[in-house]
């Protein structure tokens, strides 16, 4: 490096000096940047280094992409199981409604059968009363059918009775007929003997 002239106050003898004391130093600085160089460089090769947690970054998202994918397809699955378990909500609410309406049809039923049950109740009532009347009915029928057993009884005894009469009777009509068949004899004898006696008198 050459300075011609003056500069700075300084002649170019000076600055020839000058150059010359500088030109050590700037063999100086350049091998302090050599050792710099040096010293800057690393033990390791670092493309490889960084590639490395690239890869494994890469990895994890794909991972992370993966675990996304399979939570999409678990969240449609449990969509799914949503939808089934409203169907199968729907389902048994219709359900209940049916069976609320069996149950109401039920009861009515149980209600029917309570009120025939009464029904029965006062047919068998009713009927036990006519039971009942007809037994009381049945035993004024004994109690007459005795009396006119009794009564039968008696009408025997008087007809045995006026047997005995009308037998007495026809054997008091005997009597009498030989009375009156004694007394005719009677008369016509009688009458023989006036006849026969007539001149005493």
């Amino acid at each position: 490096m050459l300075v011609s002239g003056a500069y700075g106050g300084f002649s170019s003898s000076g600055a020839s000096e000058l150059v010359s004391d500088v030109e050590p130093v700037s063999e100086v600085a350049a091998e302090e940047d050599s050792d710099v160089t040096a010293e800057l460089e690393l033990p390791f090769d670092t493309t490889s280094e960084v590639e490395l947690p690239v890869e494994a970054a890469s990895e994890i998202v794909a991972e992370v992409e993966s675990t996304v994918d399979g939570t999409s397809e678990v969240a449609d699955e449990l969509e799914s199981t949503v939808d089934g378990a409203s169907e199968l909500a729907d389902d048994v609410e219709s359900t209940v409604d049916g069976t609320s309406e069996v149950a109401d049809e039920l009861e009515s039923t149980v209600d029917g059968a309570s009120e025939l049950a009464d029904d029965v109740e006062s047919t068998v009532d009713g009927a036990s009363e006519v039971a009942d009347d007809v037994e009381s009915t049945v035993d004024a029928t004994s109690e007459l059918a005795d009396e006119l057993e009794s009564t039968v009884d008696g009408a025997s005894e008087v007809a045995d009775d006026v047997e005995s009469t009308v037998d007495g009777a026809s054997e008091l009509a005997d009597d009498v007929e030989s009375t009156v068949e004694v007394v005719g004899a009677s008369e016509s004898v009688l009458e023989a003997l006036t006849s026969t006696h007539l001149p005493f008198e």
